[in-house]
């Protein structure tokens, strides 16, 4: 997930992490055909839970933990107890899931987990659509757990807990935009979140199908418009992919103050690039996490990005609402 809002924090000049991103598995239950996981071939694993602490010990104090990576969270038995441990730190906590696997007991615990934001994704709910992004995935299932768990908050007093609908900007959810929107309202979510799709590491052409293109943009920018207004009308948050946001300024604040974890301990700069075979900086479970974030490599990638990104974040999908084809990894020269 993207963190939009940051507050800039430098001590000594240096800057200080606030945010990060932490996987508490790359494990999936479903193949969906716009996910990285789909198309790499990492070793698979959970992060055990005394992994997770050790974690939270290493780094330094920060204000927001999202527990998300490639995988779907809910797979990893630790989840629960892994958000307590962070709210013991004063993190405010969230994460994201596919909500497949959102049985009363597993809702239940991850409401009384102390857990501040609950992401849910979901593209369309078009049941065609629905089964042929995410194959084995019944829209049904999801609905009916998302509805338990929406109830579950509403009766249990667990408003102060944020739920979010979140979506990739593929054809079958701009099409959907509408009617996501209105099952939020009917459901008392809080906010629909839409997020531009890094394809970076898909095929040339993968997704022809499924995304708007250049040619669908002013399509794009009308339902965007119009599902804003419907959301205001309906007390809805909606918030668009960041370019689409009026008076934005696009500037990268995430490798100065965030960073993400990997299961196996890796930490990478970006939040849409978090494959430590791309790009990362060091290992937490192998060296000091200061030594990590202070290094020549990390302080010299953060220059590059805020001098120029380019070609660094070429495509970024945050950035350019374009998926990126790069013909060659153009964060190799940056690689420890």
């Amino acid at each position: 997930m993207i963190e939009r809002e940051s507050v800039q924090v430098y001590v000594n000049g240096r800057p200080v992490l606030r945010r990060v991103q932490i996987e508490p598995t790359n494990r999936c239950n479903f193949t969906c055909g716009y996910c990285r996981r789909t198309h790499w071939a990492r070793p698979e694993g959970d992060m055990r839970l005394e992994r997770f602490r050790e974690v939270l010990d290493r780094l330094p104090e920060v204000s927001h933990i999202h527990l998300q990576g490639v995988g779907e969270p809910l797979l990893n038995k630790d989840l629960p107890a892994m958000i307590r441990c962070s709210r013991l730190c004063g993190a405010r906590v969230g994460t994201t899931t596919n909500a497949s696997l959102l049985s009363m007991k597993k809702a239940m615990a991850l409401l009384d987990s102390g857990i501040n934001r609950i992401n849910l994704s979901v593209d369309t709910l078009e049941a065609t659509d629905f089964s042929r992004l995410r194959p084995g995935l019944s829209i049904k299932k999801v609905l009916a757990n998302i509805t338990e768990l929406a109830e579950l908050r509403y009766n249990g007093g667990y408003e102060d807990i944020s739920l979010a609908f979140a979506l990739v900007t593929v054809q079958p959810a701009i099409e959907s935009l509408s009617s996501i929107i209105r099952l939020a309202a009917e459901l008392g979510l809080d906010e629909v979140y839409l997020q531009n799709l890094n394809g970076s590491f898909l095929p040339a052409g993968y997704l022809d199908e499924e995304s708007p293109g250049d040619n669908g943009y002013g399509y794009y920018r009308e339902a965007t418009q119009s599902a804003h207004a419907l959301a205001s009308r309906l007390g809805i948050r909606f918030l668009p992919p960041a370019m689409d946001i009026p008076d934005y300024s696009w500037r990268c604040r995430w490798p100065l103050h965030g960073c993400n974890v990997t299961w196996d301990g890796f930490v990478s700069p970006c939040c849409l690039q978090p494959d430590p075979d791309v790009l990362h900086f060091g290992n937490l479970f192998e060296t000091d996490f200061e030594k990590i974030w202070s290094s020549p490599a990390y302080h010299h990638f953060r220059a590059r990005v805020q001098a120029d990104c380019e070609p660094l974040c070429a495509g970024c999908p945050d950035r350019y609402g374009q998926m990126w084809h790069p013909t060659a990894n153009p964060f190799a020269e940056l690689q420890p």
